[in-house]
């Protein structure tokens, strides 16, 4: 009999979301055994030890969660927080640099918290109002509702020098390029598709000098990214549910809506 055997949810060729049974053979190597309590959720994450109570990974693939940091906040950071610290901490971040997010999300409230903690200004772009209690609460300094807006250089306080893309739909560019410093940096963070293509005004980013940098961990990024989170007491703002195909498919419902603030979680124990 095998000593590993644990729960996982699977998908249907109808959508449909079933539970199933897995087992794992003795380890081997340097394999490890995970016991998931808490596991985040994206849509995209799927390969990446959600929807299962357990999982075997090679040690290197493993980080230890500081203590004074809850698994509950965790599992959002390990993916959506390491996306957004990337690009502030290895592409020249300043403290007095001014920060632009857009897309106040899963990605966009971490990146706020983050880049406040680390002294920047920061401005949030949402497409409407509803987001702004939040925004200004998690540390944004400015929040500019784009929708309707033809020009935004009246409304934001200095030039934007690095900005983050954190929501799915492609930026107007047009409205973005005006507002950013010279030799900015730009971070498209999200995709729409695997297929998706970046296109960007040719002669507006020549002019600019400006650079579009992508976001790759490392595995010390990862551990400095937990212990910054720590230290600074950041916390994702999350959705609970319980690890089960009931909690699955709310979930899951719930972010195919857009209406998840900000990240849900599922929990062997709620």
């Amino acid at each position: 009999m095998s000593p590993y055997k644990f729960t996982v949810w699977r998908s249907q060729k109808d959508g449909s979301i079933v539970e199933d049974t897995t087992e794992r053979s003795e380890l081997k190597g340097d394999e490890v055994y995970l016991d998931v309590t808490h596991s985040g959720v994206c849509g995209t994450d799927i390969h990446y030890l959600s929807f299962a109570t357990g999982a075997v990974r090679k040690e290197s693939f493993v980080w230890r969660i500081p203590d004074g940091m809850s698994s509950e906040d965790a599992a959002p950071l390990m993916c959506g927080g390491i996306t957004v610290w990337v690009p502030l901490t290895m592409h020249g971040v300043k403290p007095s640099d001014t920060v632009g997010v857009v897309g106040m999300g899963g990605l966009g409230h971490l990146a706020i918290q983050f880049a406040r903690a680390m002294g920047c200004e920061v401005v949030v772009f949402s497409q409407t109002e509803s987001k702004k209690e939040d925004a200004m609460r998690l540390g944004a300094t400015t929040f500019i509702a784009t929708q309707g807006k033809k020009d935004l250089t009246s409304l934001v306080p200095r030039k934007v020098h690095h900005l983050l893309v954190t929501t799915s739909e492609v930026p107007d560019w047009d409205l973005f390029f005006p507002i950013l410093a010279q030799a900015p940096s730009i971070y498209p963070l999200t995709a729409t598709s695997m297929d998706a293509k970046l296109s960007l005004p040719y002669m507006p980013f020549l002019l600019k000098g400006a650079k579009v940098i992508s976001s790759m961990p490392t595995r010390q990024s990862v551990n400095e990214m937990l212990e910054f989170a720590t230290r600074n007491k950041i916390h994702p703002v999350i959705e609970r549910e319980p690890m089960s195909t009931k909690g699955i498919e709310n979930i899951l419902d719930r972010l195919k809506q857009g209406k998840v603030r900000y990240r849900g979680v599922l929990c062997k124990q709620c």
